[in-house]
């Protein structure tokens, strides 16, 4: 039987052994010598690290979209060739939900990483405040050997989201060198990405602050004219009452003049203060009515019916109701329902040419109340779009009932605006 003796001398790994040379020209050529560990490192270089990490910065404030951001980061990421598919993830607050800020993210690696928040071990790596490594692939899989780096993105001392990015590592110490470059374009990249999204929240702030104003200045003038309107009503009243009570005394006291004249004219009053009132439950608000209570989206409905009737009959238009009976309520008030569905008519009728119809259907299902306004004529979209005011103005009441309202038109099947109510609701205002 032979023997061999185990050879237990340790000996440095090539790769330590590079470490400790550095490329040298002279006239002879390029040659390797001993690194000296004293020299002050040279960063005057175009390839050093300060000046790519600087050349970096730079590029990155220049940008302004953030997918352009994104994208730079990625490409810095990969010239690091230790790193492969970097993708910045953001946690939602509200729904504990994470979601990449790159719009062309890979499905496997948004659905790796969701995996792993609904398993725990996001959670866990934000507790530690610290990286970690997780395989990637399985054993089935082309990945099969690659692992996931985790680094957890805090900022003001809250979990924001998380860097993740394919590597071949299975562990790396905190002081690497990769590991410092990387954690140091994330500072940067992330800083950035925080002041972008924070000027456009800013920004949509701003746009539906100038739609509230907007709403206000128009809520003003309605009261205005509400309020003129309802004087004029009640000095109309009196003398609609003088044109009955002749029209009572000339059929009393003058028998011979023709019956049907004088119904008629009393029809024609009764019609003009049928107008009248309906302008009065249309203009008197009631506190009590600004309160969320439970609403009969059909009572709603048939009041904006007898509303719109008189200007659609003016335009030789048909309204027909098809609604479904014994639907639940909906959490909100008339007025709001009144507002978004005047305003929802509002924006299709006067682009609409004279004729046809308009057919208002209410359907329950799936835990939503559907209104459907559907006008035989289409419109041009486009003209649609061009009323900035009412559109912000109906997003901003559908958004107080956490709902959705959809625009379409086509030449054969019309126009059609739908409202999407839900019943269970977050927000009680």
């Amino acid at each position: 039987m032979r023997v061999i003796k185990e050879n237990n001398q340790n000996f440095h790994s090539f790769t330590l052994s590079l470490r400790q040379l550095e490329r040298s020209n002279s006239e002879n050529g390029t040659v390797f010598v001993e690194k000296n560990e004293d020299k002050i490192p040279d960063y005057s270089g175009n390839n050093s690290s300060l000046n790519k990490i600087l050349n970096f910065t730079t590029r990155i404030n220049s940008h302004t979209n953030l997918q352009d951001i994104i994208s730079d980061f990625k490409n810095e990421v990969k010239n690091l060739t230790f790193f492969n598919e970097p993708e910045i993830f953001l946690i939602n607050e509200k729904t504990s939900n994470c979601f990449p800020l790159n719009t062309n993210c890979k499905e496997n690696i948004s659905s790796f990483v969701r995996r792993n928040l609904s398993a725990g071990v996001i959670d866990w790596i934000a507790e530690t405040g610290s990286f970690k490594i997780i395989p990637y692939g399985n054993y089935n899989s082309l990945s099969f050997g690659l692992n996931c780096l985790i680094i957890p993105i805090f900022s003001s001392g809250k979990f924001r989201g998380v860097l993740s990015t394919i590597t071949s590592f299975t562990d790396l110490d905190k002081n690497s060198y990769e590991l410092q470059i990387l954690t140091t374009l994330l500072n940067i990249v992330f800083s950035k990405i925080q002041f972008e999204l924070t000027k456009n929240e800013l920004n949509n702030v701003y746009a539906e602050l100038q739609s509230v104003q907007s709403k206000l200045e128009n809520d003003y003038k309605l009261a205005a004219l509400g309020e003129l309107a309802y004087r004029s009503i009640e000095e109309i009243s009196s003398p609609i009452q003088v044109i009955l009570s002749y029209a009572d005394l000339l059929k009393r006291e003058y028998p011979e003049i023709d019956e049907e004249m004088t119904d008629l004219i009393k029809k024609k009053v009764y019609d003009i203060k049928s107008i009248l009132e309906r302008l009065i439950k249309f203009i008197t608000t009631d506190d009590k009515a600004k309160k969320v209570v439970p609403c009969a989206v059909n009572e709603v409905i048939n009041d904006f019916k007898t509303l719109i009737e008189p200007a659609l009959h003016a335009e030789n238009c048909e309204c027909v109701l098809d609604l479904e009976e014994n639907m639940p309520s909906i959490l909100s008030n008339k007025n709001y329902l009144n507002q978004i569905f005047i305003n929802g008519f509002s924006l299709i009728n006067p682009l609409t040419e004279p004729g046809g119809g308009v057919i208002i259907q209410s359907r329950y299902s799936k835990q939503r109340i559907v209104v459907k306004m559907l006008f035989t004529k289409s419109v041009d979209l486009n003209k649609i779009n061009e009323q900035d005011v009412g559109l912000n103005i109906l997003k901003s009441l559908m958004d107080k009932h956490e709902g959705e309202f959809i625009i379409n038109s086509d030449e054969t099947t019309g126009s059609t605006l739908v409202f999407s109510f839900p019943l269970i609701r977050k927000v009680r205002e």
